[in-house]
């Protein structure tokens, strides 16, 4: 009974297991793309005014943001 009650344990772990890496798999782009994006921000946030005013090609006042479906 105790083998047997062990092997379904494992069985339901393993499969939990399972669909939490699939559900991360499919939503790691994502993330990573928000993990860059917060990194470029805290990088701007870092630089002095004067140095964000003197190139506005490389930090314009508005951004366009595009998504697909």
């Amino acid at each position: 009974m105790v083998i047997a009650s062990s092997f379904i344990f494992f069985n339901f772990i393993i499969a939990e297991v399972t669909e939490s890496y699939y559900t991360v798999k499919k939503d790691i782009k994502a993330l990573i793309y928000k993990e860059r994006a917060g990194l470029l921000a805290e990088a701007e946030d870092m630089m002095r005014q004067t140095v964000r005013d003197s190139n506005k090609l490389y930090f314009p006042k508005y951004l366009i943001k595009r998504s697909i479906e």
